[in-house]
């Protein structure tokens, strides 16, 4: 498969923060203004009957007539069968099945069948590049940082990210915190914690404005993602590069 290591780190956080948001109730007008990039995924690989079924993640390895192979992040392989009312969605816009192609990762939502295999009612993907997909996180440390919470001392969140930086960030009265789609407090997060926290540098600080706390389920998930297109855990392809640092007021700590 071929994908730029950021831009499948950045499409990989944006199908689990979808999922979590297709399994939840609507948020307040106030709450959509603020999630409206991860409303806006959701939508496309939200299946009508909300709350049905569970999401597959995975790898296109064949398409044949009526069906397509899937490699999941585990090794294992599935069989998505189509049906006319299999809707297909590509870079947030509604697509038909000839513009997937082997090698491409993708979203299932559908019922699983006796035989194992999974009639499909929604497919999704994103491109591997374009100016569009690679807007949406931006750049580890600068503008979202993704990793486990080492600890809590409000307001300050001191995170260990996925590619091994610790960085501590100050939440502020304008931070949203969401464990998928219901509010929560800094009370509410524990060490050992997944986030993904999207924000940006302001006079060489990061300012968190989203913390989303992921379920233990969607870590592992993208996790097994990551690995399974073979990316470092920065979000870059794998051969010599080296993770963003965190910005000087916040530094890296031992």
């Amino acid at each position: 498969m071929i994908m730029h290591g950021k831009q499948f780190l950045r499409f990989t956080l944006l199908l689990l923060l979808a999922a979590s948001a297709g399994r939840a109730q609507a948020p307040s007008p106030a709450a959509a203004g603020q999630d409206e990039g991860v409303a806006s995924t959701a939508r496309l690989t939200q299946r009508p009957e909300d709350g049905r079924g569970q999401p597959l993640f995975g790898k296109i390895t064949a398409i044949n007539k009526g069906s397509m192979e899937l490699a999941k992040p585990d090794g294992s392989t599935v069989r998505v069968k189509f049906s006319e009312k299999t809707e297909y969605h590509r870079d947030r816009q509604g697509a038909k099945l000839s513009d997937f192609k082997v090698g491409d990762i993708v979203i299932v939502r559908g019922e699983e069948n006796a035989d194992h295999s999974v009639t499909a009612q929604t497919i999704a993907g994103r491109s591997g590049g374009g100016a569009q997909g690679g807007r949406t996180f931006g750049e580890m440390g600068k503008d979202f940082v993704a990793g486990e919470v080492k600890s809590v001392d409000a307001p300050n969140l001191t995170i260990v990210r996925a590619d091994k930086v610790t960085q501590t960030l100050e939440l502020n009265e304008n931070t949203s915190l969401r464990r998928g789609r219901e509010s929560i407090t800094m009370a509410d997060i524990q060490p050992g914690d997944h986030v993904v926290i999207r924000g940006a540098v302001e006079n060489n600080a990061f300012v968190p404005k989203n913390v989303m706390v992921l379920s233990p389920e969607q870590w592992k998930q993208m996790e097994e993602m990551r690995k399974m297109a073979g990316v470092s855990a920065d979000g870059n392809a794998p051969a010599g590069n080296n993770p963003a640092p965190a910005p000087k007021s916040n530094p890296p700590q031992q």
